[in-house]
């Protein structure tokens, strides 16, 4: 008689488990944009161990993110629609790959601080 009160203990908490996870997810839909209306990750590289660059869509604007175990940052902001980024991508013959366009972003960066630094010094 002690089994069975055992197997219908068991089932109850198995049974609240499942009932508290449906409702979580009930009641987390507005927050944080679960099914990823709003934010999507479009290509990522693994650079190391546990370092990856991510090309992320935030509001229909691009973003390059690093991440590293310790820590996660913006690196640039990418001149181009999620949607251009694909079709780029989707395209064999002038394909952007990913390394390519990160050299770009790069390059567009150190001239943007480039002339940052040349304003400053004719001020």
């Amino acid at each position: 008689m002690d089994w069975l009160w055992l197997v219908f203990s068991l089932i109850g908490v198995l049974g609240l488990f499942f009932v508290l996870i449906y409702a979580m997810k009930k009641l987390n839909t507005g927050i944080g944009y679960v099914n990823g209306n709003r934010m999507k990750v479009i290509d990522r590289v693994s650079i190391g161990k546990d370092g990856m660059l991510v090309v992320v869509s935030v509001a229909g604007k691009l973003m390059l993110i690093g991440i590293s175990g310790q820590h996660i940052e913006k690196l640039a902001d990418l001149d181009m629609t999620p949607e251009e980024y694909n079709e780029r991508a989707a395209d064999e013959k002038s394909g952007m790959k990913f390394s390519e366009a990160l050299a770009e972003v790069l390059s567009k960066k150190k001239t943007t601080k480039k002339d940052e630094g040349d304003d400053k010094g004719n001020n």
